[in-house]
């Protein structure tokens, strides 16, 4: 990979601020394993796998992390209530275009109270960032609006004229709507979600965060894999995704603190796992244990060199 001088000091100047800022807000930085018994339990997320030969000769299987979350979680457990990382992260295949690398950095913060509490931090970090880093002005973006706010239920209504709350429920209407306003063919077994991202990809996402970052909040509860669902809507979960100039920038969660409901939903996903022909990841039990131990709590993955790109 050919050095660029400019963009490593850029990076290490936004890694600078961003652990000025976290340590002026009282959060604790941690530094978590880089060889982990779990990678990841997202269906369309792999790792990279390697064993540790002990002195008997016995290998035990470990993998890189495709974030820090699990080792985060296991300290908010043990009594932490605001905490972050800067961590480096490693996806397998899977994962592909421009934006995508097999290892990156990742920032992800943690703290008592749920999505909306993160929600106010997003706010605060990118407006002290913008005063801070020297961003990219234009003509067509504004980094003094703040953020704006947007249901993804508005966001299929607005961009693909799309009634995602009756998709949920009507797999036939989803499959012929998303095929009349796409003008291509949608395969016969593609599920709910197959679509959902087909439509996304194509007509939402490049939308999104044109004029200003924008979040864009309460997704399907299919899509929720470790994140609280609405108490009061059981069919959305509370989670919201950060976009800036058509970009994802940062996943986000009320965080699930139901034990027996984590193991549940790990087990499904190494069931979807093995039905698409990929292999399934080790349970870590610890982190199971983990969450039921924890309070109330948001929490955040931000991408660390798409946001020195946007900025």
């Amino acid at each position: 990979m050919r050095m660029n001088r400019q963009r490593i000091e850029q990076k290490r100047f936004l890694i600078n601020l961003i652990r000025s800022y976290f340590a002026d807000q009282g959060f604790f930085e941690l530094e978590t394993p880089l060889l982990v018994p779990s990678p990841g339990m997202e269906v369309h997320l792999h790792g990279f796998k390697t064993g540790y030969q002990n002195r008997h000769g016995v290998v035990k299987d470990f993998y890189l992390p495709t974030s820090p979350e699990f080792a985060l979680k296991k300290a908010l457990g043990a009594g932490f209530e605001k905490i972050f990382e800067i961590a480096r992260v490693f996806r397998n295949h899977g994962e592909i275009g421009l934006q995508h690398q097999p290892e990156f950095n990742m920032l992800e913060w943690y703290r008592a109270g749920d999505y909306r509490d993160i929600m106010n931090d997003v706010t605060n970090l990118l407006s002290f960032l913008g005063s801070k880093f020297g961003v990219s002005e234009s003509a067509d973006f504004s980094w003094d609006s703040g953020v704006k706010h947007t249901s993804i239920r508005q966001c299929f209504d607005q961009y693909a004229d799309l009634n995602l709350k009756k998709g949920l429920c009507d797999l036939a209407y989803w499959r012929k709507s998303a095929r009349q306003v796409l003008n291509e063919t949608i395969p016969a077994d593609e599920t709910f979600d197959d679509v959902f991202f087909r439509v996304w990809m194509k007509l939402i996402e490049p939308n999104l965060g044109k004029n200003q970052p924008e979040i864009v909040f309460d997704y399907p509860a299919s899509m929720a894999a470790l994140a609280k669902i609405k108490p009061t809507e059981l069919d959305w979960a509370e989670r919201f995704e950060l976009y800036i100039k058509g970009v994802e920038i940062g996943n986000a969660f009320s965080e699930l603190i139901d034990s027996e409901e984590q193991a549940r939903r790990f087990k499904l996903a190494n069931r979807e796992r093995e039905s698409l022909g990929y292999p399934p990841h080790p349970v870590d039990q610890d982190l199971i244990d983990s969450v039921g131990k924890m309070r109330s709590t948001g929490g955040i993955a931000i991408g660390l060199e798409r946001l020195a790109m946007v900025l």
